[in-house]
């Protein structure tokens, strides 16, 4: 039986009994109850006996407790006791011997100055003979000899600071370090040219002696800038068989190899090599200026200018990547000095950068001007043009890699500039085709104009959808340049080097107009002059394609005066469609066979359903505007122009459109008899219904 229940605090009688009968299945429940009743009494026998035995070990044991209880309270008062004596002694001592202490501190504080004085009288003497001797080995030019003596000044200027002629003496000793200095740069420089480990550590050793270290690393600087210009000078002078790009990759080459060799050397002679970073950097600014110079020459005589200066930009990519690898292997990631040296580095294209839409024009404009040749023929022309679609797309997504192999994508503007002129130069000649069309139109054979017209159409959808895919594209690589520009961490953002601070802001803001555009669009300005000129190339089209249907229409009151003549009714069959109708429903249904071959397009309305509907509208509108130019029109005229009318419609429904409000209802009214026409035509415009009611003498009631 399990009784550690009976320990737990929310112990439960009832919960316990009922578990000890689920226990097990107990047929016999007044014997389990006594059983259990039997153990119960015999465990509080067997604690009431512990309880019992514990209780007598506790009683027996108290006294000595209490006695030990008692002596630690003793022993507790006694030790307070005796630690208010000790402090009472302490407090006693400090009273009686405070004077003694203040006159010992005194007495030190005297002999500190005592000895702070021998010594400055000391170094003073030091000085005096220091500088008397001095002047003597100064005119032995014995460098090392100089400097132990002006390093012994120095060190006994530390202990004269507090002297009167303090002032004095620095200035003096300012003096013998600029003499010293004199006298040592030209040893200096000819040892860090030629890289002497023992003589540059001896001049180390010296220039830190004289507090002058910085000065020291400032004659490196200048030693190793000099021997960077020279080599440059060098490459140019006697290398006469190469040219800048040739120059300019052996000169990186030569600063790559100067670096590894320098850091080492800078490891042996200064104990480090942090100063390399910002001499290279000084380097590479100090050198734009002759680098530029050599590219502005070779730059006059290169035709493809810009595939030039790409082509030096690679070089400059090239070594600003080894470079940056090489400062990295040092543990130098610090983003300041990555800024620096990039800036450095690209900084010599900025001037070019800023030419870069002046200079991606000229090339487009070269790379298209023998695309389209002149002709007097217009059918020509619009071959030539079809043919120079292509290249002419091709040359502005060359323009595009262009720019962002040189620019980095910081010649954006320019691009658009660029590209847009050459689009709109390639426009002038569509538009120039149209005028020709425009005047040549009236003495050509309709077809072949026709055909002109045409093809000058496809063309135009074929550049609007090459100008389109271009922009899209051009929008998809600006933005996704920008993403990679913003990636983290950005070490240095390399279009803000290249760029002008206005140049820049006004690229951001670009870039920041084009992502919130609902359709980004970066040739909007082009596209609007060739959605202009696809416009009148549509209308001059039509003109020529209703140009046999308004010759007919002008034959058409002639042969109603014909049938006219005839003052007898005929029945309905007795009437069949004039030739001036029956020629325009002819034509008509040859535009579709003629029409399909060049524009057709797989899939919703193509451009041929647009020409035709806009024949069909144009010759119902104007076949509406002669009818109601007629007066006096008989009753056999009328029905003959409502069934010209109704075979027009035929034509029309046949070609999938239909007759204009206009014209139907013209016809309605032409069909109606004259004493129930007031009543017939009814729902019918008021307008009309009063100009045909002229037109056929009917009386108004």
């Amino acid at each position: 039986m399990d009784i550690s229940a009976f320990s737990a605090d929310d112990f439960d009688p009832k919960e316990w009994i009922n578990q000890q009968f689920k226990v097990t299945e107990v047929l016999d429940k007044e014997n389990q109850l006594t059983s259990i009743v039997s153990k119960l009494q015999l465990y509080v026998q067997q604690v009431n006996g512990a309880i019992e035995e514990t209780s007598e070990h506790v009683i027996k044991n108290l006294p000595r407790v209490m006695h030990d209880t008692d002596m630690i309270q003793k022993e507790a008062i006694l030790l307070k006791d005796k630690m208010q004596v000790v402090k009472e002694e302490i407090t006693k001592i400090q009273r009686d011997t405070a004077s003694s202490m203040a006159t010992l501190e005194k007495l030190d504080k005297m002999k500190t100055e005592l000895q702070t004085a021998k010594q400055a009288l000391h170094e003073a003497d030091n000085w005096t003979v220091l500088a008397t001797d001095i002047e003597e080995v100064f005119e032995t030019h014995n460098i090392d000899a100089v400097a132990a003596k002006v390093i012994s000044m120095q060190q006994s200027l530390v202990v004269l600071a507090n002297a009167v002629d303090f002032q004095e003496r620095q200035l003096q000793l300012e003096g013998f370090k600029n003499r010293l200095e004199a006298m040592a740069s030209p040893h200096l420089v000819r040892a860090f040219t030629n890289k002497s480990v023992e003589e540059s550590r001896k001049f180390v050793e010296m220039f830190a002696g004289m507090q002058r270290a910085a000065q020291l690393l400032k004659y490196f600087a200048r030693c190793e800038k000099a021997a960077m210009v020279q080599e440059w000078t060098r490459l140019v002078e006697l290398d006469q068989d190469h040219g800048v790009p040739e120059w300019l990759a052996a000169f990186y080459h030569l600063i790559l190899s100067n670096w590894q060799s320098n850091v080492k050397w800078c490891q042996q002679v200064f104990g480090n090599s942090d100063m390399l970073p910002a001499i290279y950097t000084d380097v590479l600014t100090t050198m734009q200026k002759d680098i530029c110079g050599s590219v502005d020459v070779a730059l006059k005589q290169q035709m493809d200018q810009l595939s030039f200066l790409i082509s030096l930009k690679e070089i400059s990519d090239r070594f600003a990547n080894n470079f940056q690898a090489s400062t990295l292997q040092l543990g130098n990631r610090e983003s300041d000095f990555q800024v620096q040296i990039q800036t450095a580095i690209y900084s010599l294209y900025t001037g070019y950068v800023s030419q870069y839409g002046t200079l991606e024009e000229r090339q487009l404009m070269r790379d298209v001007s023998d695309l389209v040749q002149t002709s007097a023929d217009p059918t020509e022309m619009v071959q030539v043009l079809a043919q120079a679609t292509s290249p002419v797309v091709l040359a502005c997504n060359k323009a595009v890699n262009r720019c962002f192999s040189l620019t980095f994508g910081a010649g954006i503007l320019g691009l658009k500039t660029a590209v847009q002129f050459c689009l709109s130069k390639h426009l002038d000649h569509f538009r120039g085709v149209m005028r020709q069309i425009e005047i040549e139109k009236q003495s050509k054979e309709e077809w072949s104009m026709f055909q002109t017209c045409l093809n000058l159409l496809q063309s135009i959808s074929d550049l609007q959808n090459s100008v389109n895919d271009l922009d899209k594209e051009l929008v998809a690589i600006i933005l996704d340049s920008t993403k990679s520009a913003d990636k983290s961490p950005p070490e240095v953002d390399l279009r803000a080097i290249l760029l002008t601070k206005q140049s820049y802001h006004q690229m951001l803001q670009f870039i920041s107009a084009l992502k919130e555009m609902s359709e980004p669009s970066v040739l909007e300005d082009v596209k609007e002059k060739l959605e202009k000129v696809s416009k009148k190339a549509h209308q001059s089209t039509l003109d020529v394609m209703f140009a046999p249907i308004s010759e007919q229409l002008n034959n058409a009151q002639a042969a109603w005066l014909s049938s006219s003549s005839t003052t007898q009714q005929l029945p309905d069959y007795g009437y069949a469609p004039l030739e001036y109708i029956t020629q325009i429903g002819e034509y008509l249904m040859t535009l579709p066979q003629h029409l399909e071959p060049f524009l057709a397009k797989e899939g919703g309305e193509s451009q041929a359903d647009v020409l035709l509907g806009n024949v069909a509208k144009q010759t119902c509108v104007s076949y509406a505007d002669l009818l109601l130019t007629l007066h006096d029109v008989s009753p056999n005229t009328s029905k003959q122009i409502s069934i010209d009318i109704g075979y027009l419609g035929n034509v029309l429904e046949d070609l999938g459109f239909s007759l204009t409000d206009t014209i139907s209802q013209i016809a309605t009214l032409l069909k109606l008899p004259p004493d129930t026409y007031h009543v017939q035509s009814a729902g019918c415009s008021a307008k009309l219904v009063a100009m045909v009611r002229q037109m056929r003498n009917i009386t108004s009631s």
